[in-house]
């Protein structure tokens, strides 16, 4: 008799329930890890490219990314439940707001 199942660690989505069972937190840091990778990646990349970082746009992408990662993770046996992606939808929501509010009439 085996201390835990192993789960079926054939597939990428057997890989990471089986993580997210030993470990619930590590999908939301995954989450926070990429939102926060593209977000600084590509403020620093702008930056050092044209001189300025426009930080909404970039907190929209990241936001969307996330968004998108996320709805994956739920579809597959729950990885992450509603209540995370409330939060990644509400974060979608602000940081949209935030892009739109920002433009100036000129843009």
């Amino acid at each position: 008799m085996s201390l835990y199942n192993l789960t079926n660690a054939t597939t990428p989505d057997g890989i990471l329930i089986g993580l997210s069972t030993s470990v619930p937190v590590l999908p939301i840091m995954f989450l926070v890890f990429v939102f926060c990778v593209t977000f600084i990646g590509g403020i620093i990349r702008q930056n050092t490219k044209s001189g300025y970082a426009d930080v909404p746009q970039w907190a929209l992408i990241s936001s969307m990314g996330c968004l998108l990662l996320g709805l994956v993770m739920t579809i597959s046996s729950g990885i992450i439940g509603l209540p995370i992606l409330s939060i990644i939808v509400a974060l979608n929501i602000l940081s949209g707001a935030w892009f739109f509010l920002s433009r100036g009439r000129q843009e």
